[in-house]
């Protein structure tokens, strides 16, 4: 029998606040304040029961499926977060909110539930009481249940007299209300059609070649589409699903892009293309899907398209890095009437994994890394009429390119782990709940494509291994391989005479003598980037929302401390260990700025002539000279390196290198600058001397990836994080 309660009982206030739960709604003294539902329904439950802890178990029971699949951790994490920023309060001094170990929350401001001022008011002080029971929440007769979750009540001495009745006939009250909570908020997050087949999924590789970097599927799922690299050849291919023929060449160009998308009708293929002069802009060309003649369709694209039910129109995204801004444009499937849908400000613009248009042709989704918000990666949904955006979900990790799934009640979204590796995870729409949907040791592509019915979806699957290699001869020659196993390897750098590495398999910092002998488990890596050493610290970026913050902590993990905090990265240590160098984005370019080891104010030292700092900020060996890399648009779009003194001023130099190098770090003598540049697939050392002349080539693998190097600390062995990374297309099927 279900419970009903009158309006006032939707109806909560506390200290400036009130909250209404038939409409949705949070408001500030008559203000509406932005929240998204989710962070609105565990305030609901923790307003039915004011001064009560409500256990995490309580929430997940009242909130979340019981769904072995659901990620509840990170779904209630982020929840909690996101309303303790609407409300202005934090977990280290709490207003509203109060954290309980591990256990749960507990709303410490008395609450006033009902439309009248007059309303009786519950106290948010939890009453002694020496048992607890559930009350059945499915019916109101019976008598309670000694069970240790749920909505509870309690039982003493003294029921009988008048003080007894009161007190049981205000805890009934709250019952009546968390019954009508819970109910309201599992209202709002019902699915509305079927969700994927998670015990039935199968995972299907369908190439073998370790070289694929993107793909599509037909929406009828008779073909795929996929870009194989081959060094430095890129080509389109065309292969059927379920067969062994060969593999169709459609187009073979070296600056071929991901950004696939078959047209609905699956008669013809899309993909971007660049030119050696404009390489980081791209357009977007057509060709039949069994191959023929090609057409320019627009100019100026980042990601693959996705079309409108009908298929007349296609959705995409263009960023803009001066503006700190991303454009949503519409544009016939011809490429005419090419429009703006929106511009979205305040964004990495750089970060573009691609729109996707829902199945009623009503919304788009896309995904957003927000300078200033957290957490920073949003999935937003935007109305294809009107261009209004509202936020589906966010999270503290990267997101990839979604899909909606054909009834449109649910997206499949790539997500990052802490790791830097990605698992496919489902979004429900319009409630924004978030469930794992594969869980193993692969790290899956941002872009991932689905069939029309939804029961097959296509993405590339990439597996590494990496480990630490020492050399005493700067080409590499006589390399050793310290470690080895099936590990992740990252970084890798010198600290205190030993070595230090960070292996994102087990997500720790692990420190060894430099033969490799006596490993030892370090520090925790997760969540952190850029890891390197100033003096027996160690430094890394580690994201906190919106924004990242420059740590330093001890080489066993201790005494943490926060030396900076923005949009800030790629530290590097002065020689005498007394400051730390780092780029930071500072409206309007980056500047390179300094901040003491020990924390303090941070200097400025430089501006960025260029849009973007995709590397780290290197110190000379003799403290007196920093060079940093930054992206230019004109007259033509490539990468330079920059040379300054660390005491501040103009450029002292200004050095063109190739657009897809990693680094830079100086060599140990100080002469030059060295960086990592992948060609003819494999990943080399190069060296540009600061006199001047072309760089040449220090290491001579021929195949393979280095994806950090370093010098030991008395320039004598070159430290090298090396290994294989496999990218095959993969199919998972049965999903419904």
């Amino acid at each position: 029998m279900a419970l009903r309660t009158p309006p006032s009982q939707h109806f909560f206030r506390f200290d400036a606040f009130e909250v209404d739960l038939r409409t949705g709604e949070l408001r500030k003294s008559g203000t509406r304040l932005k929240i998204q539902e989710q962070p609105l329904k565990v305030l609901a439950m923790l307003l039915a029961q004011p001064g009560e802890l409500v256990t995490r178990e309580q929430l997940r029971k009242g909130l979340w499926s019981d769904d072995t699949f659901v990620d509840f951790e990170r779904g209630l994490n982020t929840a909690v977060n996101r309303m303790r920023v609407a409300l202005n309060d934090s977990a280290e001094s709490p207003r509203f909110i109060e954290t309980v170990g591990r256990r749960g929350y507990r709303f410490i401001v008395p609450v006033t539930n009902g439309s009248s001022r007059d309303t009786e008011t519950a106290t948010a002080r939890p009453a002694s009481f020496s048992r607890v029971y559930k009350w059945p929440l499915d019916s109101h007769e019976g008598s309670p249940q000694s069970i240790a979750s749920g909505v509870t009540i309690a039982q003493s001495k003294g029921w009988s007299d008048a003080r007894g009745w009161n007190r049981l006939a205000a805890i009934l009250a709250v019952i009546l209300i968390a019954t009508a909570t819970v109910a309201y908020v599992r209202h709002l997050g019902t699915a509305r059609g079927t969700r994927p087949n998670l015990e039935g999924i199968q995972i299907t590789k369908l190439t073998d070649s370790g070289k694929a970097e993107d793909v599509s599927i037909s929406p009828d799922g008779r073909y795929i589409a996929y870009l194989f690299r081959n060094g430095d050849d890129t080509s389109l291919r065309l292969r059927q699903v379920g067969e062994l023929g060969e593999t169709q060449l459609l187009v073979r160009e070296a600056l071929l892009f991901p950004g696939i998308a078959f047209s609905p009708d699956g008669n013809r293929l899309y993909f971007l293309r660049a030119t050696p002069k404009d390489a980081l802009f791209k357009d977007l060309y057509e060709i039949p899907s069994l191959g023929g003649p090609e057409r320019k369709v627009v100019s100026n694209i980042d990601t693959a398209i996705s079309f409108s039910p009908d298929g007349r129109q296609f959705v995409y995204e263009s960023g803009r890095p001066p503006n700190d801004s991303v454009e949503v444009r519409i544009a016939n499937a011809d490429g005419s009437a090419d429009r703006l849908l929106v511009s979205i400000q305040g964004v990495f613009a750089g970060y573009t994994p691609g729109a996707a248009w829902s199945p009623d042709g009503k919304s788009i989704a896309v995904p957003m890394w927000m300078h200033h918000e957290s957490p920073p990666f949003m999935l937003e949904v935007i109305s294809a009429a009107s261009g209004a955006i509202r936020e589906l979900y966010s999270d503290n990790q990267e997101l990839g390119r979604p899909r909606w799934l054909p009834d449109g009640n649910m997206l499949v979204v790539p997500v990052n782990d802490q790791s830097g590796r990605a698992q496919l995870w489902t979004v429900s729409y319009p409630a924004g709940q978030v469930r794992r949907l594969t869980n193993d040791l692969a790290d899956y592509d941002a872009d991932i494509d689905i069939t029309r019915d939804g029961r097959m979806l296509a993405t590339v699957q990439h597996m590494t291994i990496s480990n630490v290699s020492v050399s005493s001869s700067p080409d590499g020659s006589n390399a050793k391989q310290l470690t080895s196993g099936e590990q992740l390897i990252t970084n890798v750098f010198p600290l205190d005479g030993k070595i230090a590495f960070v292996n994102r398999a087990d997500k720790h910092v692990w420190v060894m003598e430099a033969n490799g002998a006596h490993s030892k488990l370090a520090a925790d890596a997760a969540g952190g980037s850029w890891f390197t050493a100033c003096d027996r610290f160690i430094l890394f970026a580690a994201q906190r929302g919106g924004a990242f913050e420059l740590m330093r902590m001890d080489e066993d993990g201790a005494n943490p401390k926060v030396l900076a905090t923005g949009f800030l990265w790629g530290e590097s240590c002065s020689p005498d260990a007394k400051f730390v160098y780092y780029p930071e984005m500072l409206k309007p370019r980056w500047k390179i700025r300094r901040v003491p080891i020990d924390g303090g104010a941070p200097v400025d030292i430089a501006e960025s002539p260029g849009l973007a700092i995709p590397g780290r900020a290197a110190i000379s060996p003799d403290g007196k000279l920093l060079a940093f890399p930054y992206d230019v648009a004109s007259p033509e779009p490539t990468l330079k390196i920059g040379v300054v003194s660390t005491a501040g001023g103009p450029l002292t130099k200004v050095i063109d290198v190739p657009n897809n190098i990693e680094g830079p770090r100086w060599s140990p003598d100080g002469r030059s600058l060295q960086y990592l540049w992948e060609k003819n697939g494999a990943t080399n050392l190069w060296e540009q001397p600061l006199a001047g002349g072309p760089p040449h080539q220090l290491t001579k693998f021929t195949a393979g990836k280095i994806f950090d190097f370093n010098w030991s600390t008395d320039g004598r062995q070159l430290l090298l994080s090396r290994g294989e990374v496999t990218s095959d297309v993969v199919l998972l099927s049965n999903l419904r």
